[in-house]
């Protein structure tokens, strides 16, 4: 059909009845024009092209949206920083995704973004997981409901009618009388005494409990060890988990194991490689105990191409120092043994508890709380050397031991060394319940008599009470009865001062004092404690050798200070200097030699400190006393000593030894005294609650003590008192508490060990599951179930004796 076309504008209009145009207005009929202009059609849209520039970069070419790897820049981060180490407040631990390294925040800091405190990190902003809250439970249904009160009900009704209906039943007739049945009597011999008929005796106590599956339990644990050193959180050091599985494998005999937990050690490309040298140790013993020295040798070198990396300070430094050095003194490589330790020796509190942990390792006693009996609290020069000489003899090795001392230089390392050769020899033959000889201490050339005596008096502490280590006392009293010590040190003159002319000590001197002091404490446990003081008087006629008095030294430092012009003035006469920088010259000179006049004074003040402190440890207190009183002490640090540090110790120990005239001195010339809380007081306390296995009184006096006042190693050392006696629930919670988390993790794999030597693995391993143990406490407490199972023949199993089959006979 065809459209009307407007007459006006030509378009073509729909409405058939349409009068006007409805585009331009005009009449259909063509009567009128039209009224406004006609509309144009609607245009095809063209897409505008930009001018391509002539030389784009790639990066304006390609848009955001067009990039699939395009990323948005990041805004700047508020993450909130984490700490290293926690405290009171900050505890929450939260590990980092990346690097596994433990922070510390507050709870605060769950699902927000937080910070690794690892410099290194790769990724160090990270959200912090959530924390995990448990819906709480259910609340428990009531007893009494409607539905349990109408069933009861309608029991109690359906029963009474039952008893009702049962009541009106008439009576039961008798049964029927039925023949009796025939009765055979047997024929009895009345001769013939009957049978007679025994219970069964049932013993009171329990029956014996199955004999443990050493085989099963062992395998058990490393399992366990090795998901433990996979998990990621609460793991304080994936590397070190795998350094406590490789021990373990070795402790078991298991040189492959080992090897394998190395080489995951490796992967984990955290270049921590001298982590491997005390497990590398361990494997190299076990190729010695098969006389294969080969694999041994083998091992060594791995490990000494290790120890480049190896610390030069801290507990963990010292005892891979001393596991590697006790191998290589073994294979007779003095010199790399050599090199290991008198780098790293320290006369610090840390290298000297390392020391002493590292050697009841290696003696595999694990006994540190004893080791305070033959190794009394005495400050070493050289405590690496002494440790692993020690270890290398106690191990059977006196020998190599004897010629690695001949092969040290240095004079007085070579004096400590033979202190340790002499200790591991008593202290082996108390273990195995021999005879000590004394002859059987070497000679070693280039050694003092005090030298020897004091290696004598060392080896004493060793040796149980009795006719031996009697004889062995009086021939060192005997011996050193008249040495003299050297006039008490006195500071130089003024020009003596500037050229640094100083003479503190010897070695010989330390070295008697030494031995002086270790004859006071034998003498003091036997009892005879004059004669013990007389000894502490003496190695102090010595300690006083080693620098000026406290007091000395201050006053020359303060000189030094207030009189600058004047000492510069007067060095610039004597030296006749005139240009002003060499007079400023000689003048920091002399401030620094007085300076070192003042550093060894502070470490005569130390160590007559520790001779004091263990003197009151020892019973001595009254003697003390008396020596305070008359000024009659050959140290004249004692006033400045008692007043600053132990005038409250000494209080409490004429009080408990009641000696109540003292006392009341002490308390009106030190008040303070009888004010606060000492720490001898504490630790006597703190024994006695251990002995009655109160260990939450034990707690909350160490609370009580500063950390930094407290004696190093104090809390592993209760840890090992209590895995003694105490049951393994009282010792997890104890470990559990400790502050220190490197001494927590000892503390798992000591008491484990001692536990388990007693007999109570599996009730000890058990008890622990339950605990919250963090991957690397769970590492420890395996490595020392595992050393511990492999000491011990608490578990072994008698076989059944068996008789031998009967030959076949011969066809």
């Amino acid at each position: 059909m065809d459209l009307r076309m407007c007459p006006s504008c030509k378009q073509s209009v729909l409405d058939d009845e349409a009068q006007v145009c409805p585009f331009c207005g005009a009449a259909m009929d063509g009567s009128s024009g039209p009224s406004k202009a006609p509309a144009k059609p609607a245009a095809k849209k063209q897409e505008k092209k930009e001018p391509e520039p002539a030389t784009a970069p790639a990066a304006a070419t390609t848009s955001a949206d067009e990039d699939p790897f395009a990323v948005k820049p990041k805004k700047a981060s508020k993450a909130i920083r984490l700490q290293r180490k926690p405290t009171a407040k900050i505890n929450h631990r939260v590990i980092c995704p990346m690097c596994d390294t433990n922070g510390f925040g507050t709870p605060a800091v769950a699902g927000k973004e937080v910070r690794c405190p690892n410099p290194d990190c790769l990724m160090p902003v990270f959200v912090a997981p959530e924390i995990k809250k448990e819906a709480p439970p259910p609340p428990p249904k009531p007893i009494v409901t409607p539905v349990r009160v109408f069933a009861l009900a309608a029991v109690l009704v359906m029963g009474g009618i039952a008893g009702y209906f049962y009541s009106q039943l008439p009576p039961a007739e008798p049964p029927a009388p039925e023949d009796d049945p025939l009765i055979v009597t047997p024929n009895v011999n009345q001769n013939v005494s009957p049978v007679a008929t025994t219970t069964p005796d049932v013993p009171d106590t329990p029956p014996a409990p199955e004999p443990v599956d050493v085989a099963a339990l062992e395998k058990t644990i490393l399992e366990a060890s090795i998901d433990a050193a996979l998990q990621r959180n609460d793991n304080r050091s994936k590397p070190f988990c795998r350094q406590l599985n490789a021990e373990a494998f070795a402790a078991a005999g298991d040189i492959a194991g080992a090897l394998k937990e190395l080489d995951a050690l490796d992967r984990l490309e955290a270049n921590l490689n001298f982590l491997k040298i005390t497990p590398l140790a361990r494997i190299g013993w076990l190729h010695l105990e098969n006389d294969n020295k080969t694999g041994a040798m083998k091992m060594a070198d791995q490990a000494i191409e290790y120890s480049a990396q190896l610390p030069k300070a801290g507990a963990e430094a010292v005892r891979h120092a001393v596991a590697l050095g006790t191998l290589l003194i073994a294979l007779e490589r003095h010199e790399e043994a050599r090199s290991l330790m008198e780098t790293r020796e320290d006369v610090q509190d840390v290298t000297q508890s390392a020391a002493r942990v590292a050697m009841v390792i290696e003696d595999g006693t694990f006994a540190l709380s004893d080791s305070y009996d033959w190794l009394p609290r005495i400050r070493w020069t050289s405590p690496l050397t002494l440790a692993t000489v020690y270890s290398a003899t106690f191990r059977g090795y006196d020998v190599e031991a004897t010629a690695f001392v001949n092969a040290i230089l240095d004079a007085e390392r070579k004096s400590e060394a033979l202190a340790g050769l002499a200790t591991g020899l008593a202290h082996r033959a108390t273990q195995k319940g021999e005879a000590f000889s004394v002859d059987s201490i070497p000679e070693i050339a280039g050694l003092t008599e005090q030298d020897r005596n004091r290696a004598l008096a060392q080896a004493l502490q060793s040796l149980p009470e009795g006719p031996a280590a009697s004889a062995l006392g009086e021939g060192i009293s005997t011996r050193i009865a008249d040495w003299s010590a050297p006039a008490p040190y006195a500071i130089p003159a003024f020009r003596e001062i500037y050229d640094g002319n100083f003479a503190f000590g010897t070695p010989e001197s330390r070295a008697a004092a030494h031995t002086h002091l270790l004859l006071a404490r034998y003498l003091a446990s036997t009892g005879k404690k004059a004669e013990a003081w007389q000894q502490v008087e003496s190695a102090l006629a010595y300690t006083a050798t080693l620098g000026a008095t406290r007091v000395e030294a201050d006053e020359l430092v303060k000189d030094v200070e207030r009189n600058r012009s004047s000492i510069q003035s007067r060095l610039a006469t004597e030296l006749n200097l005139t240009e002003l920088i060499r007079q400023r010259s000689a003048f920091n000179r002399y401030r620094n030699n007085a300076g070192t006049i003042s550093d060894r004074a502070q470490q005569r003040y130390e160590l007559e400190a520790l001779v004091y402190e263990v003197a009151i440890e020892w019973g001595l207190a009254e003697q003390y006393f008396q020596a305070l009183q008359s000024g009659s002490s050959q140290s004249s640090n004692m006033p400045h000593l008692t007043e600053q540090s132990l005038a409250d110790d000494l209080t409490h120990a004429l009080k408990e030894a009641g000696n109540q005239e003292a006392v009341t001195a002490m308390q009106q010339k030190h008040p303070a005294a009888s004010k606060i809380s000492p720490a001898l007081k504490n630790q006597i306390e703190i024994e006695r609650l251990l002995a009655a296995g109160n260990v939450a009184g034990v707690r909350e006096l160490m609370r009580q003590v500063p950390e930094e006042n407290r004696e190093p190693l104090i809390e592993l050392r209760y840890a090992c008192e209590l895995a003694r006696d105490e049951s393994p629930n009282v010792v997890l919670e104890w470990n559990g508490n400790i502050s220190s988390l490197t001494e927590q993790e000892l503390a798992y794999r000591f008491s484990a060990i001692l536990i388990t030597r007693r007999g109570d693995v599996e009730e000890f391993w058990k008890e622990s599951l339950r605990m919250n143990l963090s991957a690397t406490e769970m590492c420890s407490r395996n490595l020392g179930l595992i050393e511990g199972l492999n000491s011990t023949d608490a578990y072994d199993v008698t076989p059944a004796v068996v008789p031998a089959p009967k030959p076949k006979a011969t066809p």
